[in-house]
């Protein structure tokens, strides 16, 4: 089939690329890194007709958030409106990536249960913290897809990944941290937060099963596995062998304290068990730095 894949240069993009071509799918790789501007809506339509569209092009990295809110908000809302006004009605599947960001707000301010289903609601818990810029912005995204579904007709699957971690990763909590801790800097912000990380290998396994039929709904994809940030941190410094103590620290303000996601919707629908565990997906991951 011939795919087209935004975001083809970041993390999950680049290893759906390499998996796809290798089982000999015709991949269309589009990223800003390679001269192919999606929030340019002229750039978006010379773009070729496709079969299947991931949407994975995305403004991330906690940093960023904070420090260039609205970049963030204008360079996820733009690239899927102009994709879903290029190929509305004329492709396959319209793959969104959201985000596990997205209902945090419904975590902390209203206490929803955990592990977390796909019907929880989106909540955007403060429009000043600066950090709903993603979070936001992928609510906008998936509301999108619901209502070219409505209106012209094209279907969907938003999948919402959980911490998804492995080589070629960067701005994200575990190679940031273990490049810091390398240096002597262990401090840890948001040390009792708990997450539930998903290697690579196995979300990119997921996310092949998921392309070519759309759900037509939100899919929670990650791992059942719930462990806190200081427990991931000390096996870093563990399989690193640095004896420095962690400096613990309080988490970001809007840093949500506990995610796990509910995949019991991910297993009716797919056959799949995880391969590779948070023990050996961290040495895996550690070693590629």
């Amino acid at each position: 089939m011939k795919i087209l894949i935004t975001g083809s240069e970041g993390f999950i993009g680049k290893h759906l690329c390499n998996h796809l071509i290798s089982k000999g799918h015709q991949v269309v790789p589009a990223d800003k890194k390679i001269g192919i501007d999606l929030s340019n809506k002229d750039t978006v339509f010379a773009l070729p007709d496709v079969d299947i569209i991931f949407h994975a092009a995305a403004f991330n990295g906690t940093k960023h958030f904070y420090q260039t809110p609205y970049s963030v908000i204008r360079d996820n809302i733009l690239p899927t409106q102009f994709l879903l006004d290029r190929y509305a009605g004329g492709c396959d599947n319209f793959i969104f990536t959201g985000t596990c960001e997205s209902y945090a707000g419904a975590i902390d301010t209203f206490n929803y249960k955990i592990p977390t289903n796909e019907e929880v609601p989106l909540v955007v818990s403060n429009i000043y913290n600066p950090r709903w810029s993603y979070g936001g912005s992928k609510i906008a995204g998936e509301l999108m897809c619901v209502g070219a579904n409505i209106e012209l007709k094209q279907g969907y699957t938003i999948i919402r990944y959980h911490n998804i971690y492995g080589p070629g990763q960067v701005d994200h909590f575990i190679p940031e941290f273990a490049r810091r801790a390398e240096t002597g800097n262990t401090e840890l912000y948001g040390h009792n937060n708990t997450r539930s990380f998903m290697y690579i290998t196995d979300a990119i396994e997921v996310t092949e099963k998921l392309l070519y039929t759309p759900l037509n709904q939100a899919i929670n994809v990650g791992s059942e596995d719930e462990v806190s940030i200081k427990q991931v941190a000390q096996m870093i410094l563990d399989y690193k062998n640095i004896s420095t103590d962690l400096i613990l620290k309080s988490a970001p303000h809007g840093s949500v304290t506990r995610r796990c996601p509910d995949i019991t919707l991910l297993k009716s629908l797919v056959n799949f068990n995880p391969k590779v565990s948070l023990p050996n997906g961290l040495k895996m991951t550690l070693d590629s730095l």
